[in-house]
């Protein structure tokens, strides 16, 4: 007996007639009969399967087979049923191949997308493959480990996000928030956490779908621009009070170049039994105190009197170890970390003692009434651009090897705030400081196209670190030598040019006093035309810098033009660099600046006119 007998002798109803039988018989004999032989063994089946109607259409059909007992043990037949499941099937289909599709997308998506149930653990119940990009985990393990999300969150913004994700949980809401995490391997990194919660949805509990995205390269340049502009900022705010100090100084410089020489003047005149003698030398002394004043001024400006020459930072620190010695507290104790021969720099000497001199000072008043310790080093070090940029003051210096002096102390240290305003002139923690010191050295070490930084610590301690840039010249420490006054006379017609009329009269006296005839001239104009009508008797021009109408440059260029060969000293309160940069290689004889003494002025004088 074939299957199609034993169906049609069946002593049950079918749910299907012989049509269904017929169409369907062709592309599932083997599988029906295979299913009705296993249901004659007492097993019920279930099972779908896709067939062609009569009218070609395909369809889904789903067929059941059901043992049949009477009595209750002995099998008497088979129920079959099928059932047409087309519009169910293409439904489901249909769902599916959604829900493929936007799997798909989200999981190519390049930023963070996760799913969070809302209830008593604000489970997350989807996270796509992004995150192991972004945190180093694997959806697997951010799904597996609830703990995981909280527990990445940096420290600094732990509890904030902790309770913004308390509140929005207790009331679901949008989440918009900026926060940072931690990777697998510890770096760190910036998202932006934005979600919407889906409420009121039939048979589910709220959730929320969001996205999570990586900021850390956005933060960092929003760092980086909030760096430059504070950096910027201060450079301005330094650079107006430079312009402020240095103008200062700089008409301040023609009072003591009159007060000054004039002492000089009074006490060449007077006989050294003289009782005035004494009263004027200590004029004298206050007067050389307030051009010491004027010179550190000068300095924060970057214009003070620089002579430059290579160099050795240690040697300069122990020809002074005696003077600093006796400049701190008694309760301080120096200490020295010297580098032998270390690479040779190109500065003024004068100008390096005294930025040593002010950071030994400064360090032992922090140190103050408690015996404390101050570590002097010197050495030398490759600077690149990362680790120039984070000095104090970075002004495009150049990457390469810098000699450094470090000056270390354990006095009382610095808070953020003090750091801030250390190098501003007249800013001082001290009752009765004049807070130039610190001003100074930033003036010096940035006349020296240098850089300086600082690291302190309230209660522990401050280290300033003074860079220059080294050079391949051997150092030349010339020794210290008084110079011998030498009685020299000169003969000729000297003019003075200068709009300070105190500092006019004065080179008057003091050329005159050498020896020479004096013409003299308050402004350009007229010393151009002094100059024109006795040129050919003219043996030296003395000029002063900075003149209304037309200034120093301006006359020399008019004083060439009438005689090529003219001889003229230049002076100035700023620096020889400042004051003679626009003359290089126009014949300028020498410079002097002020405030000048008779013998410093003679010997300038003599120099030039041979």
């Amino acid at each position: 007996m074939t299957a199609r007998d034993i169906w049609q002798s069946s002593q049950r109803d079918v749910a299907v007639g012989d049509t269904v039988l017929d169409f369907l018989w062709p592309a599932s004999l083997e599988r029906f009969t295979e299913h009705f032989q296993r249901c004659l063994q007492g097993e019920q089946i279930y099972y779908e399967a896709n067939i062609i109607d009569p009218s070609g259409q395909k369809r889904w059909y789903a067929f059941s087979y059901t043992p049949i007992y009477e009595p209750e043990t002995t099998l008497v037949g088979v129920a079959f049923s099928g059932f047409d499941i087309t519009k169910q099937k293409l439904s489901e289909l249909a769902l599916r191949d959604a829900e493929t599709k936007y799997r798909t997308l989200v999981e190519q998506i390049p930023t963070v997308t996760y799913v969070v149930e809302f209830g008593d653990s604000n489970r997350t119940t989807y996270v796509n493959p992004q995150l192991e990009a972004l945190l180093g985990y694997t959806a697997a393990e951010w799904l597996s480990d609830p703990s995981l999300w909280l527990g990445r969150i940096h420290p600094a913004d732990y509890q904030a996000i902790k309770s913004y994700f308390r509140e929005s949980s207790d009331d679901p809401r949008p989440l918009d928030v900026e926060y940072r995490m931690l990777a697998r391997d510890g770096h760190t990194v910036w998202v932006h956490n934005t979600a919407s919660p889906i409420i009121n949805v039939p048979g589910q509990a709220p959730f929320s779908i969001g996205i999570m995205f990586d900021i850390t390269a956005q933060k960092q340049s929003e760092e980086e621009k909030t760096q430059f502009d504070a950096k910027l900022q201060q450079t301005q705010k330094l650079e107006s009070l430079g312009m402020l100090a240095g103008g200062i100084a700089h008409d301040f410089n023609n009072l003591l170049t009159s007060i000054l020489g004039y002492a000089d003047l009074a006490l060449l005149e007077l006989p050294p039994r003289s009782p005035a003698r004494p009263l004027i030398g200590e004029a004298v002394n206050g007067a050389r105190r307030a051009a010491e004043l004027t010179a550190q001024m000068l300095a924060y400006s970057g214009k003070g009197r620089f002579v430059v020459e290579q160099l050795d930072l240690s040697r300069l620190i122990e020809d002074i170890t005696r003077l600093l010695e006796i400049s701190i507290s008694k309760k301080s104790v120096l200490k020295y970390n010297l580098m032998p021969d270390p690479p040779s720099i190109a500065a003024d000497a004068t100008q390096m003692r005294q930025v040593i001199m002010n950071l030994v000072i400064n360090a032992s008043e922090a140190i103050g009434d408690r015996s404390g310790v101050i570590m002097l080093t010197t050495g030398a070090m490759y600077c690149d651009s990362a680790y120039l940029s984070e000095t104090y003051l970075d002004e495009n210096l150049p990457e390469g090897l810098y000699a450094y002096l470090e000056v270390a102390d354990n006095g009382v240290g610095m808070n953020e705030e003090t750091r801030a305003r250390v190098f501003e002139p007249f800013f001082t923690t001290k009752f009765t400081g004049r807070g130039l010191g610190l001003a100074a050295v930033l003036g010096i070490v940035r006349g020296h196209r240098g850089a300086l930084k600082i690291y302190s610590e309230p209660g522990v301690g401050t280290t300033f670190k003074a860079l220059f840039p080294a050079t391949d010249l051997p150092a030349n420490m010339a020794e210290d030598a008084e110079a011998q006054a030498v009685e020299w006379r000169g003969s000729g017609l000297v003019l003075v040019i200068d709009d300070e009329e105190t500092a006019r009269g004065l080179a008057v006296h003091m050329l005159e006093r050498m020896g020479f005839e004096v013409l003299a001239a308050a402004d350009g104009r007229e010393g151009v035309e002094l100059f024109r009508t006795s040129k050919a008797n003219i043996r030296l021009v003395f000029l002063d810098m900075t003149m209304p109408h037309m200034d120093g440059e301006e006359t020399f260029r008019e004083l060439r033009r009438i005689r090529i060969d003219v001889r003229v000293v230049l002076t100035s309160g700023y620096n020889e660099q400042t004051a003679t940069s626009r003359f290089a290689g126009k014949g300028l004889a020498a410079f002097i600046q002020k405030p000048y003494r008779f013998e410093e002025l003679r010997a300038v004088v003599r120099n030039v006119l041979g």
